[in-house]
């Protein structure tokens, strides 16, 4: 689940394959996103701007939608399940983390495949960029986090754990 920008709603991942939208204040349900996803939804955002929600599944899709009013604008494709999504501080770009072990971006506008970082020897569970969006960094089954240049794909720094990395998130002014 996640905020909007503004404070004023929050969007919620559900089990049920549906993406809900409510009111902050009031808690009432404004917005059900729903009829796309066929499986359980992992993950969900709004774009930093507000004006749009991001969503991943099981179902191997990461999806853009508008946030007023729930029209689905692009499908982002997938080989296995995405397990969270994450847009870049300026909403040009999309990130996100998959069983099949990658991590993905994608360009918001277009829905293109501009990188995949690979090299995580299990399923990768978090991603997120840094604030400067030239870092990206995703949290790993295989028991690692790494900091990968976002424009190349090189991993730039990994960090070792005894037990899987579940979430994974850089500090506001990280890299600035």
């Amino acid at each position: 689940c996640a905020f909007a920008p503004d404070g004023k709603r929050i969007v919620t991942a559900c089990g049920d394959g549906k993406a809900r939208v409510f009111s902050a204040e009031t808690g009432e349900c404004q917005l059900i996103i729903e009829g796309e996803h066929t499986n359980a939804v992992t993950c969900c955002c709004f774009s930093h701007d507000g004006k749009y929600i991001l969503t991943s599944s099981f179902d191997k899709t990461a999806r853009l939608w508008k946030a007023n009013n729930g029209t689905l604008i692009k499908t982002l494709g997938h080989e296995n399940w995405v397990n969270s999504c994450a847009f870049s501080f300026d909403d040009q770009l999309i990130v996100t983390a998959c069983d099949d072990k990658t991590v993905r971006i994608w360009d918001t506008q277009s829905g293109q495949l501009k990188r995949t970082l690979a090299g995580h020897q299990d399923s990768v569970r978090s991603s997120c960029f840094s604030a400067d969006g030239n870092r990206v960094i995703s949290a790993s089954d295989d028991k690692t986090a790494r900091i990968w240049d976002a424009n190349t794909g090189v991993v730039l720094s990994e960090f070792r754990f005894n037990d899987s990395v579940r979430s994974c998130d850089f500090t506001p002014h990280s890299f600035n």
